[in-house]
């Protein structure tokens, strides 16, 4: 993957150890997810928390793979070239851990929780409000969690996103209610799904999301009804944070530095822009798959079940598409003039598309890689994902560009 002449043994060594490490992590959630509500629905569970429990164990693990020679090269640019590089990187890197660890705590500290983070017996145990309604057929006060959790999966599986039955349950001071008989619709948190269900009013399902949500908050607050699945995430969230840190380090890195790298790395230079294609465009998958849990969410709980993750996504999803426009300058400044003119020109129509059209891209994920995902779907995430990680692996990028001949150093002027 990279040039032993060029980047020593140590700093691959610890690059290695460091997402090793964060990969291992990855998997660990998903699999203790599995392994504990394996009989109470656990794929239903992963599927509607996608952005947790299904990109970083695949797409997460091709931007390791993806992002690994750059880091390499970085961190032999810094312990080797780089005045007091040695001080300034170990620095860069606590700093990076300690900010990842209070974004986490910020984060589990949201009083708003998931399904997934109740023990499956408390699950289990929950008959809804009056119990036993939803085996009637009734409009309950408050459909049992999993029942509610298992009809959004259902509907997501047969239409395009839930927008539609995400409810106001806000009154604004400054605006009058909007005139004429209000349009009912169904409700995931109070009516069983069936073939001709009855709707309801938004006060009412109003009511029962809040009832639903405040149930799975006061079930986490007592230690002994929360879920193994929920420690495991608590222990390993700082990491998931600190990767994302460190993609938005390297790639700023890798902007200020290039000059430095082309001259220091000339036969890795080549596979490490074009890794940092691959791996961008997997992590962009990360803030759609987030959008899509958003919108799930509060179709389930209503806008007043959104917890501190739903309220962060606008700057987030901002903060990825800065970080996208960075990658892309990096890339394209260094090619030549016509492919450059196409990559500004693809970047300006895939920007109008998104901006346009961002309702039905998130609609798109909710249905394939959200709580609409299907097993062919997860399927073709997983095989997307080590499609990816073998072109990012073996694929002879510095050849392609190169044809074969070493790479002159005109080429490389920015």
């Amino acid at each position: 993957m990279t040039t032993a002449r060029e980047i020593g043994i140590g700093p691959r060594l610890f690059v290695f150890l460091v997402y090793t490490g964060l990969g291992l992590s990855f998997v660990a959630t998903i699999a203790v997810l599995a392994y504990e509500f394996w009989d109470t629905g656990w794929f239903d569970l992963a599927t509607t928390d996608s952005h947790l429990f299904l990109f970083f164990p695949t797409l997460g693990i091709v931007a390791l793979l993806a992002f690994y020679a750059p880091s390499c090269a970085l961190a032999d640019l810094y312990w080797r070239h780089v005045p007091f590089g040695k001080l300034r990187f170990a620095i860069g890197t606590l700093l990076l851990g300690a900010f990842s660890y209070l974004v986490a705590a910020e984060l589990l500290a949201s009083p708003k929780r998931s399904v997934w983070e109740i023990a499956p017996a408390a699950l289990k145990e929950d008959k809804g409000e009056p119990p036993g309604c939803a085996l009637t057929g009734a409009t309950c006060e408050r459909l049992p969690a999993l029942v509610a959790l298992q009809d959004l999966r259902r509907v997501s599986q047969t239409r395009l996103g839930l927008a539609e039955f995400i409810r106001d349950c806000g009154h604004d001071e400054l605006f009058e209610p909007s005139s004429g008989p209000e349009a009912k619709r169904f409700c995931f948190a109070s009516t069983t799904l069936s073939s001709s269900p009855p709707l309801q009013s938004d006060n009412d399902c109003c009511r029962a999301q809040e009832r639903l949500s405040n149930l799975v908050s006061a079930q986490f607050a007592h230690q002994e009804q929360r879920s193994l699945t929920s420690k495991v995430h608590a222990w390993l969230l700082p990491l998931k944070v600190f990767f994302l840190f460190v993609l938005l380090a390297i790639s700023i890195l890798l902007v200020l530095r290039h000059k430095a790298m082309e001259q220091h790395y000339k036969g890795t230079i080549a596979r490490i822009e074009f890794a940092v294609i691959i791996g961008t465009a997997a992590v962009l998958f990360f803030p759609f798959m987030s959008q899509a849990f958003v919108q799930s969410s509060e179709a389930l709980f209503g806008l007043t079940g959104r917890g501190t993750f739903g309220r962060m996504m606008p700057v987030l999803s901002l903060a990825f598409g800065a970080w996208t426009l960075l990658m892309v300058l990096f890339f394209f400044r260094r090619r030549n003039k016509e492919l450059e003119a196409f990559g500004k020109m693809g970047s300006a129509v895939a920007g109008a598309v998104a901006v346009l059209k961002y309702g039905i891209i998130i609609a798109f994920f909710v249905r394939l890689l959200g709580s609409g995902a299907s097993a062919y779907t997860i399927v073709g995430l997983l095989l997307m994902s080590f499609l990816a990680g073998i072109i990012t692996l073996w694929f002879p990028w510095d050849r392609l560009l190169t044809n074969g001949k070493p790479r002159s150093s005109s080429a490389s002027d920015g």
